[in-house]
């Protein structure tokens, strides 16, 4: 697979779909003051190197009753990356990475129900090389990777494309269902859209045998009440994002959610969660360079009041992140989409 070379265009573009990944080529044009039909033909151009794509991120009580654990491993005898390989083949593992600090290996469990995510977790202790398993329970996620901004936009455009889209805040993520089961044609158009975020209703009653006006009255409410949210994913490394990180933050008493909050505030930031442990919050990001990443603890993170103490982690490598396999080299691989409850 060939790396696409950017130009200013492909990078503005890329941050519009950041934050409309579902609008139209001509409303997009029209805000990036650009021609439709170049947009499309840049994000397909894109889309076939495997840099980019549109996926669908499902509300988490369609896919699970339960909250995610974040993992991290200790291995002996094997080299991080060979233990990583067997990890893999486990069920429900929304991310893997290698990082550095005392434990070589991060993984996010996402699965259907408390039994099921034990039972996971469990699994891990089998693993060949696994050492120690230090599971840290999700008590509250504010989550970022779908509203992450690479900042490529002005002021006015980014208004302008969050006006079109009518975006609200993501907030605190629960695994509440849905007030009443899903029909099955809802069900259709959600994995679906969960798969290919830009699917056109058309394409969507072609694809599950429903009438075309069906198709649209069901994606229009799968959309409305944020069953699926459109979600922009890219190989952040060929944009120029070169270091990901992850904090560990121990926090004064009653501080965590002012600090879960400034976090959210920062661009850097993809994801804070408060979490069961000695620890009060999690937080990964994503900079240019670790340079960059210095900046931002010693001059952004260190501005945050009830913060005490600091472990600062850098993804050495991040084979997986939202279900996607990656690869610095093929791109963007297969997405391991969760099973709808």
């Amino acid at each position: 697979m060939t790396r696409p070379l950017l130009d200013e265009l492909d990078r503005r573009l890329i941050g519009a779909l950041h934050l409309a990944p579902r609008a139209t080529w001509d409303d997009i044009g029209a805000i990036l003051s650009a021609d439709a039909s170049t947009l499309k033909r840049r994000f397909d151009r894109l889309h076939e190197s495997r840099m980019v794509r549109v996926i669908g991120q499902a509300d988490w009580g369609m896919h699970s009753r339960a909250m995610p654990v974040h993992v991290f491993l200790d291995i002996t005898g094997e080299t991080p990356l060979a233990v990583l390989d067997r990890l893999r083949a486990l069920p429900h593992l929304q991310l893997l990475a290698q990082i550095s600090g005392d434990y070589p290996l991060y993984a996010v469990v996402h699965a259907p129900s408390e039994t099921a995510t034990s039972e996971a977790i469990d699994r891990m202790f089998s693993i060949p090389g696994v050492r120690r398993v230090n599971a840290l329970p999700a008590l509250s996620t504010l989550r970022r990777g779908i509203t992450w901004d690479p900042q490529f936009l002005t002021d006015t455009e980014r208004a302008d494309l969050l006006k079109l889209t009518g975006a609200r805040p993501e907030g605190t993520a629960t695994a509440t269902p849905p007030a009443k089961p899903l029909s099955e044609a809802e069900r259709i158009v959600v994995a679906q859209l969960m798969r290919d975020g830009r699917a056109s209703s058309a394409s969507i009653a072609r694809a599950a045998g429903l009438a075309t006006s069906t198709a649209h009255r069901v994606v229009r409410r799968v959309l409305d009440e944020c069953w699926v949210k459109p979600r922009l994913e890219v190989v952040s490394e060929w944009l120029g994002f070169q270091t990901s990180f992850v904090l560990r933050l121990r926090v004064a008493p009653g501080q965590t959610p002012d600090v879960m909050r400034r976090l959210d505030q920062f661009p850097q930031t993809r994801l804070a969660v408060h979490v069961a442990s000695d620890i009060s919050v999690l937080c990964s990001g994503m900079v240019t360079d670790r340079s960059a990443l210095a900046v931002f603890i010693d001059n952004e993170l260190a501005t945050i009041p009830g913060i005490l103490t600091v472990s600062v982690d850098v993804m050495l490598a991040e084979p997986r992140r939202y279900w996607l396999d990656r690869d610095l080299t093929a791109g963007l691989g297969e997405f391991h989409a969760p099973t709808l409850l």
